[in-house]
């Protein structure tokens, strides 16, 4: 096959994978579920082919099914992992939750509160609040596109508490039914929160606004999907099986059923993800973005406010950004804040312009 057949192999794929992902959208249940698998095999199929016409290095590092624990150990400790037919996302200490980059250095998890206030309408099926292909603002020459619910901080907790229910598990792989199962008391005892009937209530609307995300980023000339960020299903534990908008009296023993598939290693490539102390699960707001951003730092350096204050979501006016910024560090700078997100120090340029943040973690360099 000829490069040129191969970009226009690419190209099918990629506009047969965006149609059926906007015909999701408005699709009822069951049939947005199928609808979203054939989008992420389209989408899939699409990635592979444009990565063999660019000679682009996957972001997955494929190893042989009769690799050693002591190979896949080493692999997952650099990247997300598939190892023979399984594919793992990285791997690092017990105590450390992972997330990609990509989806921290933008306003996908914005800072802003207003999104949470809106969770009865969220679990009552109001699809009103739904955008389709909103850019959102991003850091260095990457492009993210979000169709589905906006996002918040806490959205933010909830995803990276079902990442980490793969700390061992494979990703389902396309087109299957792999779930794990848990219910709510033990879910918000992973995110390390105590259960009660507001935070069941808030963490339904979470995985609902979750499970309707779809996400397309572009980065170093390369195209990235994710048609489902996850899927969730939920059984109230006195009532039997219920659709994902029907809530009875919230109980910790009501079931949930949790899904992340294949398509979201794509986003754990060398390089692309960091580790997060479990503690910042209690950081919302400002303070959860901003110390969630700069975790995925290595070094200080100097960034224009106006810009953080696009990419934190931030929900007041830019007038008074300056003041809640410096609010929110300075609660990073407090004692028993995990060194992974600790703040030592920071300051402005003369005119008020530009930042630069000092973390613990980077006294050393």
């Amino acid at each position: 096959m000829t490069k040129l057949q191969d970009v226009s192999r690419t190209q099918k794929f990629r506009a047969l994978a965006d149609a059926t992902a906007r015909a999701a959208t408005d699709a009822a249940p069951l049939e947005r579920e199928k609808l979203l698998e054939a989008s992420s095999t389209l989408s899939s199929l699409a990635r592979s082919s444009e990565r063999r016409i660019k000679g682009n290095d996957d972001a997955v590092k494929l190893l042989p099914s009769n690799a050693t624990k002591a190979e896949v150990t080493s692999s997952r400790r650099r990247q997300a992992t598939r190892h023979g037919v399984d594919t793992y996302l990285p791997s690092l200490s017990d105590v450390v939750q992972i997330m990609p980059h990509e989806l921290l250095r933008c306003s996908l998890f914005s800072s802003n509160r207003t999104v949470q206030a809106k969770n009865e309408q969220v679990l009552s099926g109001d699809i009103s609040l739904l955008v389709a292909n909103k850019k959102i603002a991003s850091f260095n020459n990457v492009t993210v596109e979000l169709s589905g619910y906006e996002l918040c901080q806490f959205d933010r907790i909830v995803y990276a508490t079902c990442l980490d229910y793969y700390r061992e598990r494979p990703l389902s792989r396309e087109m299957e039914r792999r779930y794990v199962a848990t219910n709510f008391y033990e879910f918000t005892q992973r995110m390390g929160r105590s259960y009660s009937t507001i935070l069941h209530r808030s963490t339904r609307a979470s995985l609902l606004r979750l499970s309707f995300a779809q996400l397309r980023i572009r980065k170093e000339r390369l195209n990235l999907e994710v048609p489902k960020l996850l899927s969730a299903s939920f059984e109230d534990s006195e009532q039997g099986s219920g659709s994902l908008v029907e809530v009875g009296r919230p109980r910790g023993s009501d079931r949930l059923w949790l899904q992340v598939g294949e398509s979201v290693a794509e986003l754990f490539g060398p390089g692309a993800w960091s580790g997060f102390d479990q503690k910042m699960a209690h950081y919302t707001g400002l303070q959860g973005w901003l110390a969630s951003f700069y975790a995925t730092h290595q070094a200080p350096l100097w960034l224009d406010v106006k810009k953080l204050y696009d990419l934190s979501g931030y929900e007041s006016r830019f007038s008074n950004f300056r003041k809640g910024l410096c609010e929110a560090l300075d609660k990073l700078k407090a004692p028993g804040t995990p060194r992974s997100c600790k703040i030592v120090d920071y300051r402005f340029t003369a005119d008020g312009t530009k930042v630069e943040v000092h973390k613990a973690a980077w006294k050393a360099a």
